[in-house]
């Protein structure tokens, strides 16, 4: 690949700001990858091809993420790079057991009537410090036909990201969540969109270090809740704590929209509407920490266009 010119930039530039205009995000770099570009197609690939061009690109996500893998831990060169992969298909249907440390998987093309690649399965990413660091651009993601969670996240998959995805519940059996997370860290859910009737929350965290995750701007719907944190989770490993902070989301669940059993997240400028009845002032759209949120607004049954937490003085 040849250098990048100030012209080239200029030009990526005006295209990002376009993008972001159009309420795509910024899908495109402006330097080149640090590391190695791998490149899947779910149609036309082969498994046995080398995956480092259209021509010669994998078949599978699966053998795509191994490769990356690989080649973060082969020599120096690696080490401290972040690789891409670009993956178009109509749809990938894979159970992901393995995701690539340091990498960005980026969809491109379309899949059925969406502007983005599909991938379709139930993931499971655990049991390997190679998980670190992942991150899902521009995906269409739904479920298998038993429904179950979309992604099951552990504490090898920290810095986790999912950016500019639909995440739906539609399938033969609705999806019980978007991302279930226990003991993983930094998990960041940004500009993404979480559709239909999840049966239980769109996005848990349960019990284990849940420090320095953000969950910004995302638009969220689901039968039940809209976002948990149970009781057990932490914003802190020994000494080091970092703030969980859910902000900017827009949420229309049936039960609460966000519900922080833990008492610990920073919970901002969230618009929140909740299909059933609730208390004094709203309580209970919201659960959480008064005192470390600001700038909510709910509406509920019984209750509309109402703040939380309730204006105060100083």
């Amino acid at each position: 690949m040849s250098p990048m010119t100030s012209t080239n930039i200029d030009q990526l530039n005006k295209m990002n700001r376009a993008a972001q205009n159009a309420g795509l995000g910024t899908l495109l770099g402006l330097l080149e990858p640090a590391g190695t570009t791998f490149f899947v197609d779910g149609n036309a690939g082969l498994d046995t091809n080398n995956g480092l061009s259209w021509g010669t690109a994998f078949k599978t996500l699966t053998v795509a993420l191994a490769a990356s893998n690989a080649a973060i831990a082969a020599t120096s060169f690696g080490w401290a790079a972040r690789n891409i992969i670009y993956a178009k298909a109509d749809a990938f249907e894979e159970n992901l057991v393995l995701l690539a440390q340091k990498t960005d998987i980026i969809g491109v093309g379309s899949y059925a009537q969406w502007s983005k690649c599909g991938l379709v399965g139930n993931h499971v990413p655990t049991g390997t410090t190679a998980s670190f660091g992942t991150r899902f651009f521009n995906f269409y993601m739904r479920a298998g036909a038993a429904g179950g969670d979309i992604w099951t996240l552990d504490s090898t998959c920290s810095s986790f990201g999912l950016y500019d995805c639909t995440i739906d519940s539609q399938s033969a059996v609705a999806a019980t969540g978007g991302v279930v997370a226990t003991a993983s860290p930094y998990v960041q859910l940004v500009g993404n969109e979480f559709r239909g009737k999840f049966s239980d929350a769109v996005i848990e965290f349960g019990t284990g270090d849940a420090r320095g995750t953000r969950i910004l701007g995302n638009y969220i719907e689901g039968a039940n809740a809209g976002i948990e944190f149970g009781a057990g989770t932490t914003d802190s490993a020994g000494a080091t704590e970092q703030y969980i902070l859910v902000k900017d989301n827009v949420i229309f669940s049936a039960t609460e929209c966000i519900n922080d059993a833990a008492d610990i997240v920073r919970i901002v400028n969230n618009n929140c509407v909740t299909a059933q009845a609730k208390g004094s002032a709203g309580a209970g759209a919201i659960v959480g920490n008064e005192l470390l949120s600001s700038g909510n607004k709910i509406s509920a049954s019984n209750l509309a266009n109402a703040d939380w937490p309730a204006l105060g003085t100083l």
